[in-house]
């Protein structure tokens, strides 16, 4: 028997096995917690780190624009460059390692610290120049644990399992994890800020909270989940022509950005929505705060947000026995597009906005946009076998490095532009600290980024889905007779 026979034959084995363990609820419940965990903390950063620093910091727009541009540049470069690193560095691991969860446990600290002292540090200094690179440096070191779990988090999704209908329940319960994250961040967040008040006292003391709840969910996320399938890629010694293939290469970047369709969906609706939501949230906490009066009512808008978008999880596994997931995902895309519409027609007709109204309207809107994100995460990982389909090779870590890089860059455009928009209808901090009403202008703007933005990207990433998204029935099968194929070999 020959070496190469012997090799493949050890490489069965353990696809075998990896293929017969079958997913624990602790595994499910383990997984959902890594999205829960750190979105809980990302929640606080994304939807208040703009009001903290403009209002309360006195920050020039000018200057909070261009440290948000350099921010999200910098995640731009460090997402993927994340991923790479990881699978260069279990290029080098012992056999039988883990590729993925060690950068999970070491992000937690980073995470915690980052997050405090993001929001602690800068009142400290009073001001200034000092102050301001406090500011830029901490959000830095929160971003880089952030940025390691949440790429650690994606690529394990791929080597807990390689069956279609595990990889599904799996990011359904990621889905649900970000659901419980915006239903606890999103609750938790204004209740301490009404309870120690809207200030810079009062964010570091909620910074503390969130910090502790949400890295205590992110351990659990390490301590139940488990990479069940590294025995494929580790245990048995490769070939000459296996070690070559998993050779990363920029060929392999531009291919999968110009040759899988369904990828660059997936990165268009990211860069779409993601952006648009980071406006959106940025622009919130201004309309509950200056508009309605009340920034305690966001989060019980938020609350009814994550009801809908728990109740649409709990269908979905029923609803893709009829459908598939694009196909829910559309929908749900085009009922937020025609629900946004109905609340920015009524918010910019009604002068005097009723709070209640405004609550349940957005939050249906907004809880079905955000459920397109939600259920991505499946498509993710299909687009990553779609890769391996076309040219050979899955690069999990690269894939999903470049798919948090489109994140990024919604992201990091809204951001900027969403402190130049509150800066460009004429918002006054001044009016604010003083307890004054800002002008009717001014108003008018922040109910047009609340609602009108987030209708034009949900409209934008349903075209994503309907003419650019290629995996049907047919490819599906035709994916299906090739891992036969290869596994046969």
């Amino acid at each position: 028997m020959t070496r190469l026979v012997k090799i493949q034959r050890r490489k069965q084995k353990y696809m075998a096995k990896a293929n017969t363990d079958k997913l624990t609820i602790k595994h499910i419940v383990g997984y959902g917690c890594g999205d829960c965990g750190g979105s809980i903390t990302l929640w606080m950063v994304a939807g208040f780190m703009t009001r903290f620093l403009q209002v309360h910091m006195q920050v020039n727009a000018g200057v909070l624009a261009t440290m948000l541009l350099i921010w999200n540049i910098w995640d731009a470069v460090n997402d993927p460059l994340m991923g790479t690193i990881m699978d260069m560095c279990f290029a080098k691991a012992k056999p039988g390692a883990d590729k993925f969860r060690p950068w999970i446990l070491a992000s937690i600290p980073i995470i915690a610290v980052g997050l405090i002292a993001f929001f602690v540090v800068p009142p400290m200094l009073g001001g200034g120049f000092a102050m301001i690179a406090a500011a830029f440096v901490l959000k830095i070191v929160y971003e880089a644990g952030y940025t390691m779990m949440n790429i650690g988090m994606g690529s394990l999704l791929g080597n807990m399992s390689k069956n279609d209908s595990e990889r599904a329940t799996l990011s359904s319960a990621r889905g649900f994890g970000s659901t419980f994250a915006q239903l606890i961040g999103g609750a938790l967040i204004p209740a301490c800020l009404a309870k120690f008040g809207d200030n810079a006292a009062g964010y570091g003391k909620t910074s503390v909270i969130i910090a502790v709840v949400g890295c205590f969910i992110i351990f659990l996320h390490y301590a139940l989940t488990e990479e069940r399938n590294k025995g494929v890629a580790s245990a048995a010694p490769k070939t000459a022509e296996e070690k070559e293939a998993e050779k990363i290469k920029l060929t392999d970047i531009l291919n999968i950005i110009t040759k899988n369709r369904a990828f660059l969906a997936l990165v268009l609706h990211s860069i779409s929505i993601c952006g648009v939501q980071a406006l959106a949230q940025g622009a919130t906490t201004y309309m509950y705060a200056d508009v309605l009066g009340n920034i305690g009512l966001q989060g019980y808008a938020s609350t009814l947000s994550s009801v809908l978008m728990i109740c649409i999880l709990v269908v979905a596994p029923i609803l893709t026995k009829k459908w598939d997931l694009v196909s829910i995902i559309r929908v749900c895309l085009l009922g937020g597009f025609i629900t946004l519409t109905c609340t920015l027609a009524y918010t910019l007709m009604v002068s005097n906005t009723n709070p209640w109204v405004f609550i349940i309207i957005q939050s249906l809107g907004s809880g079905l946009i955000t459920m397109s994100v939600q259920m991505q995460w499946g498509l993710v990982a299909e687009s990553i076998d779609y890769n391996e389909f076309l040219t050979g090779k899955r690069n999990e870590g690269t894939i999903y490095g470049f798919f948090s890089l489109s994140r990024r860059i919604g992201s990091t455009i809204a951001n900027s532009l969403s402190v130049l928009i509150i800066a460009a209808i004429g918002y006054d901090a001044s009016l604010t600290a003083a307890g004054l009403p800002q002008a009717d202008s001014t108003i008018a703007g922040i109910k047009l980024m609340v609602t009108g933005f987030p209708m034009v990207a949900a409209l934008c990433s349903f075209c994503c889905f309907t003419f650019i998204w290629n995996i049907n029935s047919d490819v599906r099968a035709k994916m299906a007779e090739w891992k036969a194929a290869k596994a046969a070999k």
